[in-house]
């Protein structure tokens, strides 16, 4: 039998698209659960057999993909957001651009004498999803497409791995900092959720069963906060369509902490209402982040 809590996931980038490294050095990866999978899509034969048997199934494509859900830590992630980012740090800022960065994810179960390991290349993260709750650990999910699956009972040839790193998992509590959001006096969140997309899609071509690579689609970032109802401002910007901007950081009070900004912005939907006795009136948000005028809808900038 195997067991889930002796699972190993690792990572190693890629220089051309869909091929591992040789001899290759894997990153072990902080993670809580995983669903990456090979997709393999079948057509059943429809033939007309006088004794009513269907005579065959075919496999007429193959992909892999999945979500790796985490905790968010320091420096657990970076280059995985640049993948989400198709760009690179620079001085420690990441800002969305148009270069895609693929990885090769493996992932190992522990079953004895030989151990199963399960192989994910072409992985690009196509989203990134972010929950940061009142009283609660920040988490989160990024969804990764991939070209093909294989599976081995050894490790690659040559290679190696090195183990994650220890630093704290960051909360929503003492590490989380600087809101700000201009026309807004000093707001107040139960809760912030980010969502992030590259709208990826498999390109399948005749010829192959595995996909020739992996389309690019529009950059988008969305969301939705709770503020307390204490004044006009929020709802405000709101119904008059206002643009705006959107800035946190998440880590340690002066290092090991992320500064998020979503420089243009402007909210879609917002809700306040008094639900019911003995409760407070919150005011429910969601947004859409825009291109700001110069190079990029979200930045990000990470302190070591």
């Amino acid at each position: 039998m195997t067991n889930s809590s002796q699972t190993r996931l690792a990572y190693v980038a890629e220089s051309t698209y869909g091929t591992t490294p040789a001899t290759p050095t894997l990153l072990v990866q902080r993670f809580v659960s995983e669903s990456i999978n090979a997709n393999i899509e079948n057509v059943v034969s429809n033939e007309i057999r006088a004794d009513r048997n269907v005579s065959d199934l075919i496999q007429v494509g193959s992909s892999a993909g999945g979500a790796v859900d985490f905790e968010l830590s320091y420096g657990s992630f970076d280059n995985w957001l640049e993948s989400l980012m198709f760009s690179t740090w620079s001085t420690n800022v990441l800002k969305n651009g148009n270069t895609q960065k693929s990885f090769t994810i493996e992932k190992t179960f522990e079953t004895g004498a030989t151990d199963q390991y399960h192989r994910f290349t072409g992985c690009v993260a196509n989203s990134l999803s972010l929950a940061i709750q009142a009283q609660q650990i920040v988490t989160g999910s990024f969804e990764f497409l991939a070209k093909g699956a294989s599976s081995a009972q050894a490790a690659i040839s040559g290679s190696s791995y090195t183990g994650a790193n220890t630093n704290d998992v960051i909360n929503a509590a003492s590490n989380f900092a600087s809101l700000a959001v201009t026309g807004l006096t000093s707001p107040e969140l139960t809760a912030l959720n980010l969502n992030i997309t590259n709208n990826l899609r498999q390109q399948q071509v005749i010829g192959s069963v595995e996909s020739r690579g992996i389309g690019t689609g529009r950059f988008e970032v969305s969301g939705d906060l709770t503020a307390y109802f204490e004044n006009e401002e929020l709802y405000e910007l709101f119904l008059a369509g206002t643009a705006t901007d959107l800035t946190f950081e998440l880590g340690g009070a002066s290092a090991k902490k992320y500064e998020f900004v979503i420089g243009n912005l402007k909210f879609e939907t917002g809700e306040i209402i008094a639900g019911g006795n003995d409760q407070d009136v919150l005011a429910n948000m969601t947004f859409r982040g825009l291109y700001d005028g110069t190079d990029n809808t979200l930045q990000i900038t990470r302190t070591p």
